[in-house]
């Protein structure tokens, strides 16, 4: 039988992101990736997608847009509280309107690169 595993803030992989977006890894075991995520206030991320990689999220703290859809036309607000599945190749970015960190807990489910920068969403004329 295996033993449980908890991994504590402090035990997390801090090596991911950058100064204005944090990713921590939790757990990594190829086809399963948990990460705690930080969107500083005011930011916007670059245009990108998860490969074939599902993505489920929980937004633990703060308030953010996500943005995707033919030529980033489409957008959902994500709060607090609210639960996300991302389908795989889905092209978005996360704008952070507010001055307050967002943070979200993120599952990604499947094989391949966890994150791929894009120029961004075609429209729907391409």
């Amino acid at each position: 039988m295996e033993e449980l595993t908890v991994v504590t803030q402090a035990g997390l992989d801090k090596s991911g992101g950058s100064s204005d977006v944090s990713r921590q890894v939790a757990f990594d075991s190829g086809d399963v990736l948990l990460i705690q995520s930080q969107v500083a206030g005011g930011v916007t991320t670059g245009w990108h997608h998860n490969g074939d990689r599902h993505v489920y999220g929980y937004v633990v703290r703060g308030h953010a847009v996500l943005e995707y859809g033919p030529g980033g036309n489409k957008s959902v607000d994500l709060n607090a509280g609210d639960f996300i599945y991302v389908p795989p190749q889905t092209i978005r970015r996360v704008v952070n309107p507010t001055d307050e960190d967002w943070e979200i807990v993120i599952s990604f489910v499947g094989s391949g690169p966890p994150a791929v920068a894009v120029n961004g969403p075609q429209s729907e004329d391409e």
